[in-house]
């Protein structure tokens, strides 16, 4: 690929990632993706034909910065165990990790990535290394698998609509700190 079209291409899931990551998916147009990428609707589906083409190339991006930072979390988790489980958590979310429910339901198909299905399984795999490693400490209970995990802050941090984002400005926050608590093993 071309050099200037590779450039697009990363300002498109540039810009798709943000919309998906702060804004409900009723709000969100391919006409906006592509204007927020200074790029024309052509452009846009000239790299990515349909609306699950650019969300799959998304999961993957999205999916391998949360790797990286699964990565730093785990090599540096005996230091400080409690904090580094709650960094890595308010910093998934913080990256908008509601956007993950897509590649979470993500089946093999044969009209779809495959690539999703193996990123977000590998990456499950390392959050359940993550878990099994914070349940000694009492942070997270014993059971818990990476799949309740993913799933319950998914659907937490799911972008809410203006109106009600509005009036509920940190209910976002005070849902994650009640998960938190509700992950731990009891004393």
């Amino acid at each position: 690929m071309r050099a200037d079209a590779r450039r697009k291409r990363d300002q498109i899931i540039t810009a798709a990632l943000h919309q998906i990551q702060t804004r409900p998916n009723s709000e969100i147009t391919l006409n906006g993706i592509a204007s927020d990428a200074g790029v024309g609707i052509a452009t846009l589906y000239r790299h990515f034909p349909s609306r699950s083409s650019l969300y799959d190339a998304c999961a993957v991006v999205y999916i391998d910065r949360l790797e990286t930072l699964l990565d730093a979390t785990l090599a540096g988790f005996h230091a400080d165990p409690q904090g580094s489980f709650e960094r890595f958590v308010w910093a998934i979310v913080d990256s908008g990790v509601g956007m993950l429910a897509a590649a979470l339901a993500a089946e093999p198909s044969a009209d779809g990535p495959r690539i999703i299905v193996e990123r977000r399984d590998a990456f499950m795999h390392k959050v359940q290394l993550l878990i099994d490693e914070a349940v000694p400490h009492g942070i997270v209970a014993p059971g818990q698998t990476a799949l309740q995990l993913a799933s319950e802050l998914t659907v937490a941090t799911r972008p809410m609509a203006s109106p009600l984002a509005e009036f509920l400005p940190d209910v976002r926050d005070r849902l994650v700190r009640h998960l938190i608590a509700g992950w731990r093993a009891e004393v």
